[in-house]
């Protein structure tokens, strides 16, 4: 069972000041001079989910070590999981902003979708961690489970795949795992993100939003063709 380890960039969403530069959970995207917010060809606006800052990011073998990495979902019914709508940017180099952006509770409208952030800008607190291959994963039977054991009810509770992540393995089950996820490196997934008393992000049904990358692709740095899932219990 240790040789599904993999490392994994866990994230959690905190009330705490973000540059316009840092990695965060909705806010403004940064953009460069002459650069716009971008819109899908249909007219529907794109909707801002999250930006990593990957030069103040935990280092993951094969992941950028610095740049900035942008993820945008349509603002329709679906969140664009029917008509390939995402929309990722990267910008290798850019100017590191030392300006606060200003927190807001307003929550943006949309005219297809509700929101999946809740106000913002949240900042991202990044812990490097290694992970089990989740008992989800169809991936999980070439390995020796303790099925008959009672460790195999913790390795249950803790190894699900949840969170939100850069690397590591997804939260799915057999009914999302295709030939597609299951070659490809997890690149970011969103879940359910917040507090006791305040939901920062959520997406449709307590779903997570994944994003996977080929691994040449992410070696390459070439984030144009992503694999883009949105999946719900």
């Amino acid at each position: 069972m240790k040789d599904s380890l993999k490392q994994a960039i866990i994230l959690r969403a905190v009330e705490e000041s973000v540059t316009y530069t840092d990695s965060k959970l909705g806010g403004r995207p940064y953009c460069k001079l002459g650069d716009d917010f971008p819109v899908h060809s249909s007219g529907i606006p794109y909707m801002f989910i999250a930006q990593l800052n990957f030069a103040k990011l935990p280092k993951l073998e094969g992941y950028p070590q610095q740049g900035l990495l942008q993820f945008f979902v349509l603002a329709d019914e679906g969140y664009g999981v029917y008509k390939d709508g995402y929309y990722c940017r990267y910008y290798s180099d850019f100017d590191s902003s030392h300006d606060i952006e200003p927190f807001s509770d307003e929550e943006m409208e949309y005219e297809l979708c509700e929101p999946i952030i809740f106000g913002g800008p949240y900042a991202l607190k990044a812990t490097l961690l290694q992970e089990l291959v989740p008992y989800t994963d169809p991936r999980s039977v070439h390995y020796d489970l303790p099925t008959e054991n009672p460790a195999y009810s913790k390795y249950f509770d803790e190894t699900d795949g949840s969170g939100t992540k850069i690397g590591g393995y997804a939260f799915m089950d057999k009914n999302s795992f295709d030939e597609k996820n299951s070659n490809a490196e997890l690149l970011f997934q969103l879940d359910i993100e917040g507090n006791a008393k305040k939901t920062y992000a959520m997406i449709a049904d307590s779903g997570t939003l994944q994003f996977f990358i080929e691994r040449d692709s992410l070696i390459a740095k070439d984030f144009t063709q992503l694999y883009y899932y949105l999946y719900s219990m």
